[in-house]
This record gives structure tokens, C-alpha cells and sequence, in this order.
């Protein structure tokens, strides 16, 4: 009897660890091998409002028009759709409401257009967190 009731608790334990390193292995997996195309999140941290005006890859002509308006204090997404032969680098390009503009890579470096970058934009300066493939 005894051995029956710290059985079901012992499976129970067993199942939900297995449950949790499935999900562990997953994230690892899409984290490794980004599905899904290219995302770009954009955090405006300035006090301007911005435009994204285009993205393209560097060196290239290859380019999409954009019409992405991101308030100040405001986040957004944006996936560009490039045609990428080969290997390549990918900027923005945004005006901010005061009328300056600016071009950021925000991947360095890709063969497959896949993943995923963060561009923080602030007052002075602007960040960029990349995970791009």
C-alpha cells in the first residue's frame, strides 16, 4: 500500500521535469536555428517621434520601402523582405521628427536572412542586440 502512494506523486515529479526539459530543448533549438524570416524589434527610448523609412542590405541594391511610425517611448516590429544570394549585412534607415537621419546595421552578418535584432534608439546614442543567422 505504502508503495503505491508515493508512486503516483514520484511519476507526476518524473513527467513534469521531462515536460520542462522538452521545453528547454525547444527554446534552444529556435534559438540556434531561428525559424520564421528576419524580425527587427525597435524600441524608441528617445523623446522623438521616428519613422523607419527603409531597410536593405548593405552593399547592395537590394532595399524595401518602409512606412513604420514608432512614437517616442513606443516599440515596434519590423521583417524586411530582401531577396539575400550569398551573405550580407542588413541597416535601417529612420528619421526622427526633428528631421535627422540616420542608416544602423542591425545584423552584421547573415547567409540566410533568419532571426532576430533588437535597436534600442535613444536621445544621444542607439543600441543594437543581434541574433540574426
Amino acid at each position: 500500500m505504502e508503495m503505491s502512494r508515493l508512486r503516483y506523486p514520484l511519476v507526476v515529479a518524473l513527467l513534469l521535469a521531462l515536460i520542462f526539459l522538452f521545453f528547454q530543448f525547444v527554446k534552444t533549438i529556435v534559438e540556434i536555428y531561428p525559424v520564421g524570416g528576419f524580425t527587427v524589434t525597435v524600441h524608441n527610448e528617445s523623446d522623438k517621434d521616428i519613422v523607419i523609412v527603409k531597410a536593405g542590405l548593405v552593399s547592395t541594391d537590394s532595399k524595401q520601402l518602409l512606412d513604420k511610425k514608432i512614437d517616442s517611448g513606443d516599440h515596434g516590429s519590423i521583417r524586411p523582405d530582401l531577396p539575400l544570394t550569398g551573405e550580407g549585412a542588413v541597416y535601417l534607415e529612420y528619421i526622427d521628427s526633428k528631421g535627422d537621419t540616420r542608416n544602423v546595421v542591425v545584423c552584421g552578418y547573415t547567409e540566410s536572412l533568419s532571426g532576430r535584432s533588437k535597436l534600442t534608439i535613444r536621445n544621444d546614442r542607439f543600441e543594437v542586440e543581434q541574433k540574426c543567422m
